[in-house]
């Protein structure tokens, strides 16, 4: 067999022929096909690199998508935020100008009690501001009728004190202006002293359920977490009477009373208050060096004798006659 090749290719002066050993034949197709393979290979990772390009591009496009999106939504969140903040602002304009309102008519109030001094009374002794054993028994049961006195219910423990302390809710530290009283849900609430309810709250946020009761000479104490109330706004009530139950209302962590006494808006530790009694009469006196008693018994020592002078010897008020005139006697005529 011969181990040449003969291909035959037409030309125009006629056909050429080509002789090509069989080997080097071989070769060229295995050439060609491996260029061929080689080829298709390329066309395939071509076809595979613009795939996976089209699904990277496709994932961008999402991507670019949901952040515009989230874009809309935070700039519309700021929009909302702006307006709420200039809502703020304009609420802390108006609560400084009420503060300051309330400032002067304190200073007023303090003017009358003979307060307006703000001199030290942290190292005054108790002599120099009251003579509790001139006191008598009227004037006595006057306070204990008009300044909170006593708890307002009874209590299983003290939870926290009045003071510096750690916001069990935000872990922050800051000033507890009260006494929180842990109770069973539906404990009953007493007025500690007669007065006027001033607030009733319903609310689920902060203090919860809130209410406050206006005493007399400046004193106001304020109930906080409640379950119910037993009063509305503007009613009169009497110490001991039923104003409250006790709950879980607002940001606490079980059922319990928030309790606070102030004076002229000024929180008053709730434990001297508390543990005031006829027995022990000048304990509040030494213990409470926030207000100037001896001006204040001196009102109230003002105020009772008054009501005795009254009702002992009645006013009447000369200032209008009621005496009535006297008719003049029907003229007779004499037939």
């Amino acid at each position: 067999m011969s181990k040449k090749i003969t291909i035959s290719i037409p030309a125009s002066s006629g056909v050429q022929d080509f002789h090509v050993s069989r080997k080097a034949l071989i070769g060229s197709l295995s050439a060609v096909a491996v260029s061929a393979a080689i080829g298709a290979g390329y066309v395939y990772h071509n076809w595979q690199s613009e795939r996976s390009a089209q699904q990277q591009y496709n994932l961008l496009i999402d991507k670019l998508s949901e952040v515009e999106k989230q874009k809309s939504e935070l700039e519309q969140l700021y929009a909302e935020q702006i307006n709420e903040t200039h809502a703020v602002t304009q609420e802390l304009e108006d609560k400084k100008t009420e503060i300051s309102i309330l400032g002067k008519r304190v200073f007023d109030v303090e003017s009358v009690l003979g307060l307006a001094n703000e001199e030290s009374t942290t190292e005054e002794n108790l002599e120099d501001r009251l003579d509790a054993a001139a006191v008598d028994s009227a004037v006595r049961a006057t306070m204990f009728r008009m300044i909170p006195n006593d708890s307002p219910m009874q209590y299983q423990r003290i939870s926290s004190s009045y003071g510096r302390r750690t916001n069990p809710i935000t872990g922050k530290r800051h000033t507890h202006t009260g006494i929180d009283l842990t109770c069973k849900r539906g404990e009953e609430i007493y007025a500690p002293a007669d007065g006027v309810i001033e607030t009733v709250r319903p609310s689920s946020k902060g203090y919860g359920n809130y209410l406050t009761v206006r005493h007399s000479f400046g004193f106001m104490s304020s109930y906080a977490h409640l379950s119910r109330f037993k009063v509305r706004s503007g009613q009169f009530v009497s110490k001991g009477d039923l104003i409250a139950t006790c709950g879980n209302s607002g940001n606490s962590t079980g059922p319990h009373l928030h309790y606070e006494v102030r004076f002229l808006g000024r929180p008053l530790n709730p434990q001297y208050t508390m543990d005031w009694s006829p027995e022990n009469f000048n304990y509040l006196f030494e213990k409470e060096k926030k207000v100037k008693w001896a001006p204040l018994v001196q009102l109230i020592d003002n105020t009772v004798r008054l009501q005795v002078n009254l009702t002992n010897k009645p006013y009447i008020d000369n200032s209008v006659s009621t005496v009535k005139t006297e008719e003049p006697a029907e003229s007779t005529t004499v037939q």
